[in-house]
């Protein structure tokens, strides 16, 4: 950690920061001034900043500020302040709770390490710098992992757009974050899609109060959040097919811990999804209009992080555990799926029956066919087997026959 000392000089007292570098040689930093209380404060404030940064790191942002001090360019975190500030209106068309998320975001990891340069400073090389530490930390959920490679390119994406909008209001020229390479690595959370059959057995050790919430979420493809905020007057049991209207779900409140009722996740997940008359009968009678269709027994918001250990999980070991799955007559699943696996399983079943990917977009949610095409195109069979005819026929005369072939 940096010391704060006092010095003695003919004019008065200063205050030096001492601290080692990257090549642990000690290296100070002395701050003077007319007013005693000022220059200690700078003093300590400086140290606070090489115990986040490193000195080398902390002297050459000292050096930023010093040379832009006549250029009225204010520091990025100050910046940053003034983008989040809902009077200033230089952000717009976001929830509160956006807004709420991007401060955490800056407090987290922008400013410790950006905020005290001036704005018109930042350089390629201190993006570049930032992102190599930011892609080195361990994930705040589970730190025996890295970071996600998702809130990498959050952070740096909300970094790039508060840039843009400083180089918009004249403030610096170009965006430094544009084009920054961020290191690419394998999703730690993979696809895991359940057969039927496999759907089947899982779905046999689930507890019975929970099994209607499963069948939902399997059958209809719902995230969570949508699944749980449904209430009993969003099932049309009159239509035919019988149909339900999907027009809010759970969010992160803008303070504190908990759920708040909000929009779907995006514009086009307001749909409506048409539901298999068994799969309505499956919740039994229906409640009052305004009641929630999944519930705690007190009739209170069901939330996952009490279904996935008390239900999830244990169904989970249950349909892997050959000795369990044996006494029932079932083969273990050997697979261990997320709950949101559900709305991949959904998808997955939907194109094994040739439903076209744009009914499938529509009925998911996804603002774009290409979230579908990304997240699902592998699935589609008729894709599969064209590549093979293909590779077959381009390779008809050096392949040996088989069997197939002569059928």
């Amino acid at each position: 950690m940096a010391s704060v000392t006092p010095v003695r000089r003919a004019s008065g007292y200063g205050y030096r920061v001492q601290a080692r570098d990257e090549n642990r040689r000690m290296r100070q930093e002395t701050f003077y001034g007319d007013d005693p209380k000022k220059v200690e404060t700078a003093a300590r404030q400086f140290a606070r900043l090489v115990d986040r940064v490193g000195i080398t790191e902390a002297s050459r942002i000292r050096d930023a500020r010093t040379n832009a001090s006549g250029t009225g360019s204010p520091t990025l975190a100050a910046f940053i302040d003034t983008y989040l500030d809902k009077s200033s209106g230089l952000l717009t068309a976001v929830t509160d709770g956006t807004r709420e998320g991007y401060r955490r975001m800056a407090e987290a990891t922008i400013k410790p390490h950006l905020g005290e340069l001036p704005v018109n400073e930042i350089a390629d090389d201190d993006v570049a710098r930032w992102v190599q530490w930011l892609e080195a930390q361990p994930s705040t959920r589970d730190p025996s992992r890295p970071i996600a490679t998702k809130t990498v390119r959050n952070h740096h994406g909300f970094l790039s757009q508060v840039l843009a909008k400083a180089d918009a209001r004249g403030l610096r020229s170009g965006n430094p974050a544009r084009g920054t390479k961020l290191t690419r690595t394998r999703r730690h959370q993979k696809m895991t899609v359940l057969t039927q059959a496999e759907f089947a057995t899982l779905l046999h050790f689930i507890p019975e109060r929970h099994k209607p919430l499963v069948l939902w979420l399997a059958g209809t493809g719902m995230r969570w959040g949508e699944a749980t905020a449904l209430t009993w007057g969003d099932i049309d049991r009159d239509s035919r097919p019988m149909l339900a209207h999907v027009d809010k779900a759970w969010q992160k409140p803008k303070y504190g811990s908990g759920r708040v009722l909000g929009p779907p996740k995006t514009a086009a997940g307001e749909r409506t999804v048409s539901v298999p008359d068994g799969l309505v009968a499956a919740l039994g009678e229906p409640g009052r209009g305004d009641a929630l269709v999944f519930a705690t027994a007190k009739g209170t918001p069901l939330w996952s992080g009490s279904f996935y250990p008390r239900a999830w999980q244990p169904a989970l070991d249950a349909a892997n555990d050959p000795a369990r799955c044996a006494e029932v007559g079932l083969t273990p699943i050997g697979k261990r799926p997320r709950v949101h696996d559900l709305r991949h399983g959904h998808a997955s079943w939907l194109i094994a029956a040739g439903r076209p990917l744009p009914y499938i977009q529509k009925r998911l949610g996804h603002e774009k066919i290409t979230t579908t095409v990304d997240t699902y195109g592998q699935l589609l069979p008729d894709a599969q087997q064209g590549d093979v005819d293909a590779v077959a026929l381009a390779m008809a005369g050096v392949l040996p026959s088989t069997v197939s072939d002569a059928q």
